[in-house]
C-alpha cells in the first residue's frame, strides 16, 4: 500500500489574471478568455490567443515572474514552510528561451565578432538571455527566487509536461525521497512556438473543442503550481487537503509520431486504465474526466474513443469538459491548470463546462457539458494530458476525505542492475572508446564523424531529425543491443513493450538548433517556414525515437536538469522500477555540439575572462533491471547500482562555483562518505571532492576532460567507463559525481557483480 498523498496548495496565473480566485470565476463563468493575438506575425488569419496583457507581465523574464507567483501562491496556501525535505518539480516547453529568440540577430553578430577575432558586443540583458536559454535552467531560477533546497527536477514531455512533472513528485512522496513537493508548468507564447504549430497545422482560428467546426487550438501564457504532501504529514502540521491524488499513469504511443497521435485511443486508454489502478480505483467511479481538449478534430476523436475505451456502456455518464476551452492552450503550464480546475470541481462537487460549445460535432456523442456548468456528484475524476512525441500522462483524483490509512514505512528500494551500456563520445562510439580516457595521454579520438545510420536504416528517416535525437537514439541502441533486448520488443511476455521504460536526460535537446533554423526566417519572412523546422526538434525525440524503433509503450519521460539530467535519468529510472512502473529501463542523456551551443559557451566564457569548454557531441545510455528479473532473463549484470541521488542548492543560474553542500549530501546519500571501503571516483564539472568533508575515494584514473563539453551526457560517460572498470575487478566500487551551475549536484554508486563483496 503506499502513501496517501494530498494537495494542500495551488497556485495559478492565467489570462484572467494572477490567482486561483480569478481562475475559479472563470470556470463558473464558462467563457472563454481568447483576445486578439499580439506581437507576433498573424498566420494564414489565425489571429487569436490567450496572452496575459497584464502592463506588469512584461519584459525578459516575464515567465519566471509568473511562475514564481503560482509557486508562491500555492505555498502560501499550503502554510508556508513545513519540516523534511522539498523537492521542486518543474515542466516546460520553452522556459525563459524566448529571451535569446528575441534577440537572435544581436546574438548573431556577437558570434560573428568571435569568429572575427573582434570584441563581441554582449550586454548584460544578452547574456543573461544566453544562461536561460537552456529551458531546464527555469527550475534554477525558481528554486533561487523561492529560497528552494532539495531535490530539483526539470521535465520537458512536450504539452504532457506538467502531469509528467507532478507524477515524479507522486512517485517521490511515496518512496520517501521527499517529504513536500513543489510542482510548477510553465510556458508563454512566443513567435518560434507560434509559427512551428502553425506551419504543422495545429493552430486554429478558434478554440472550440469538441465543436462540429473546430479547426485547431489556440496558444497562450500561463503558469501553475501545486503543493503536495503526504497526507499524514499534513495532518501532523495542521495543514489543510484539499483533494487526494490517488494515481498517476504514463504511456508511450505505439510507434510514436512528433505531434499526431493514434486516432484509436488506445494507449491513452492504457494510461488512464493504469491510473485508475495506481489509485485503486475503478472505472465505475468516475464521474468527471478533464480532457486534453485542444480543439484539434483528430484528438477530440481520441479522447472520445479512449472514454469509450475506458468506461464502456457508462461512457455517455461520465461528465467530460475541457479547461483549454476557457484559459487557452498553454503548453507545459496547461496540465497544471487542469489539475487545478479537477480540484475546484471535485471541491464543489460541481463541473466546469466547455465554452463556445453551441453545436457539437454529430461524430462526438459523449457528454461535453456544453456551454454552461452543472452541479455533479464526482467521486473520483481524472486529468488527462498528451504529449508530442507519443506522451500519454494521466492524474486520478479523490475527494480530499477519503484518503487512506498510511503504510508502516516505506517500501526500500530494490537493487537495479546495468545489463547494457552505450556511448558515443569525441573519442569514439561505444564504451571500449573510453578506455582512452584513462591515463595520461588522451588519444586523438574519432577517426569519422558518429552517423546515426551506423544504428538505423536510412528508410526510417532519423537522420533528418535533430542532432541530439539522433546521439541519444545511437547510445541507446548499443545499450540495448548489449544487453541482448531485442529491436522492436515483443508485444507481449517477459520483453513486453509495454513493460519498458525510457528515460532520457539533456541540458539543450534539439532547441538550440530549432531557433537558428526558425528565427532567422522568423525576422525575414516567417512565411518561409515549413513544419519540419520545428517538429524535428523536440527536446523529447531521443526518446521517442528510442520508443519507435524498439516498440517501447511504457512510460517515457525527458529531463532537461542540465549537467546532472544523465545522472537523473537513472535515479528516475530506478524510481520507476522500484514503483513497479515497468520492468526494464533504458536510461540515458545526450547533447550536440552544434554551432549556437558552442557559441554562446564561447561568448560567456569571453565576457567572463576565462577559457571555456566547447560543447561536443555526446550521448551515453544503459540499460537497468532490477536484479531478479535480469536473473531470470539471463540477462548479463555488468554492475549494481546501490544509491543514487540528486540535491541542489538554491543559487543563481549563472553561479559557477561548486556548490560543496550538495554534492556532500549526495556523496553521503548514495554511501561516499564516512564508507568503510574506499571507492573509485568519477566526478565530472565543477567542484573539487576535498571540499565535501569525511570521504574516501581513490582516483580512478579517468580524465572527465577527455570528453571536452559533454553536457547532460558527461557523467553518464563516466558511468558507463565506470561499468566497465567494477565488471572486471572484484570486490571494486565506483561514485560518480557532478555539480552544475545554478547549485545542483548529483552522485551514483555503482558495485561489481557481486555486489562489491569481493
Amino acid at each position: 500500500m503506499s502513501f496517501p498523498v494530498v494537495i494542500t496548495g495551488m497556485g495559478a496565473v492565467t489570462v484572467f489574471g494572477d490567482g486561483c480566485t480569478a481562475l475559479f470565476e472563470a470556470l463558473r463563468k464558462g467563457e472563454s478568455g481568447l483576445h486578439e493575438l499580439r506581437g507576433i506575425a498573424v498566420a494564414r488569419g489565425k489571429n487569436r490567443s490567450a496572452q496575459i496583457e497584464d502592463p506588469r507581465r512584461t519584459g525578459p523574464w516575464r515567465l519566471s515572474d509568473m511562475a514564481v507567483d503560482a509557486a508562491r501562491e500555492a505555498l502560501a496556501q499550503a502554510g508556508g514552510p513545513a519540516p523534511g525535505v522539498t523537492g521542486l518539480y518543474v515542466g516546460t516547453t520553452g522556459g525563459d528561451n524566448r529571451a535569446l529568440e528575441d534577440r537572435w540577430e544581436d546574438f548573431l553578430a556577437a558570434r560573428r565578432a568571435l569568429a572575427a577575432g573582434a570584441d563581441p558586443q554582449v550586454d548584460d540583458e544578452l547574456a543573461e538571455a544566453m544562461v536561460r536559454f537552456p529551458i531546464g535552467v527555469l527550475a534554477d531560477v525558481l528554486a533561487h527566487r523561492l529560497g528552494i533546497e532539495g531535490p530539483r527536477y526539470a521535465v520537458t514531455n512536450a504539452c504532457a509536461s506538467g502531469t509528467t512533472a507532478t507524477a515524479m513528485a507522486l512517485l517521490a512522496l511515496r518512496q520517501g525521497t521527499v517529504d513536500r513537493a513543489v510542482v510548477v508548468g510553465a510556458d508563454h507564447l512566443k513567435a518560434t512556438s507560434y509559427w512551428g504549430a502553425e506551419r504543422a497545422g495545429f493552430v486554429g482560428h478558434d478554440l472550440r473543442p469538441f465543436h462540429a467546426d473546430r479547426d485547431g487550438s489556440v496558444l497562450g501564457d500561463g503558469a501553475g503550481a501545486l503543493v503536495l504532501e503526504r497526507a499524514a504529514d499534513t495532518a501532523a502540521h495542521g495543514g489543510t487537503p484539499l483533494a487526494g491524488l490517488a494515481g498517476w499513469a504514463i504511456t508511450c504511443d505505439d510507434n510514436p509520431h512528433a505531434i499526431i497521435p493514434p486516432e484509436d485511443g488506445a494507449s491513452n486508454a492504457e494510461a488512464v486504465r493504469l491510473a485508475l489502478a495506481d489509485a485503486g480505483i475503478s472505472p465505475e467511479e468516475v464521474d468527471y474526466f478533464n480532457a486534453h481538449g485542444t480543439g484539434t478534430p483528430l484528438i477530440d476523436r481520441l479522447e472520445t474513443a479512449s472514454a469509450r475505451l475506458v468506461f464502456g456502456d457508462r461512457a455517455g455518464q461520465v461528465a467530460i469538459s475541457s479547461t483549454k476551452s476557457i484559459v487557452g492552450h498553454l503548453a507545459a503550464a496547461s496540465p497544471i491548470i487542469e489539475a487545478i480546475a479537477t480540484v475546484y470541481c471535485l471541491t464543489e462537487q460541481w463541473v466546469h463546462p466547455t465554452a463556445k460549445l453551441d453545436r457539437i460535432d454529430p461524430a462526438l456523442t459523449l457528454d461535453y457539458v456544453p456551454l454552461r456548468g452543472r452541479p455533479q456528484r464526482i467521486r473520483a475524476a481524472v486529468s488527462n494530458s498528451l504529449g508530442g512525441g507519443g506522451t500519454n500522462a494521466v492524474l486520478a483524483f479523490r475527494p480530499q476525505d477519503s484518503a487512506q490509512a498510511a503504510p508502516d514505512a516505506f517500501e526500500p528500494v530494490p537493487d537495479v542492475v546495468v545489463t547494457g551500456t552505450g556511448a558515443v563520445s569525441r573519442l569514439g562510439d561505444g564504451p571500449d572508446a573510453l578506455e582512452a580516457a584513462y591515463g595520461p595521454n588522451v588519444a586523438p579520438g574519432r577517426t569519422r564523424p558518429y552517423s546515426v545510420l551506423d544504428h538505423i536504416d536510412a528508410a526510417a528517416g532519423y537522420q533528418y531529425l535533430s542532432r541530439s535525437a539522433q546521439l541519444g537514439f545511437g547510445a541507446a541502441a548499443q545499450a540495448m543491443a548489449d544487453a541482448g533486448l531485442p529491436v522492436p520488443l515483443p508485444a507481449e511476455g517477459p520483453l513486453a513493450g509495454r513493460r519498458v521504460a525510457v528515460v532520457m536526460g539533456t541540458a539543450v535537446g534539439g532547441l538550440s538548433a530549432m531557433a537558428e533554423t526558425l528565427c532567422p526566417h522568423l525576422s525575414a519572412d516567417p512565411t518561409r517556414i515549413t513544419p519540419s523546422m520545428s517538429l524535428d526538434h523536440g527536446p523529447q525525440l531521443a526518446a521517442t525515437l528510442v520508443c519507435r524503433a524498439a516498440g517501447v509503450t511504457g512510460p517515457m519521460v525527458t529531463l532537461i536538469s542540465g549537467p546532472a539530467a544523465g545522472l537523473q535519468a537513472v535515479e528516475v529510472g530506478r524510481a520507476l522500477l522500484a514503483a513497479g512502473a515497468c520492468d526494464i529501463v533504458i536510461a540515458g542523456g545526450g547533447d550536440a555540439g552544434d554551432a549556437p551551443t558552442r557559441d554562446a559557451a564561447r561568448l560567456l566564457a569571453s565576457r567572463q575572462g576565462r577559457a571555456g569548454e566547447e560543447p561536443t557531441d555526446s550521448a551515453a545510455c544503459v540499460v537497468l533491471e532490477r536484479a531478479d528479473g535480469a536473473r531470470e532473463r539471463g540477462a548479463p549484470v555488468r554492475a549494481v547500482v546501490t544509491g543514487c541521488a540528486s540535491w541542489s542548492e538554491p543559487q543563481a543560474p549563472d553561479r559557477t562555483e561548486a556548490a560543496a553542500g550538495a554534492l556532500t549530501r549526495c556523496l553521503t546519500a548514495v554511501g561516499a562518505a564516512g564508507a568503510d571501503r574506499p571507492h573509485l571516483s568519477y566526478h565530472v564539472g565543477k567542484g573539487n571532492l576535498s571540499d565535501t568533508g569525511e570521504v574516501k575515494l581513490l582516483a580512478s584514473g579517468f580524465q572527465p576532460e577527455a570528453l571536452g563539453g559533454a553536457l547532460a551526457a558527461g557523467p553518464l560517460l563516466a558511468v558507463v567507463a565506470a561499468v566497465a572498470r567494477v565488471a572486471v575487478e572484484p570486490g571494486a566500487a565506483a561514485i560518480v559525481s557532478t555539480v552544475a551551475p545554478g547549485g545542483s549536484a548529483a552522485a551514483l554508486r555503482l558495485a561489481g557483480p557481486d555486489g562489491g563483496r569481493g
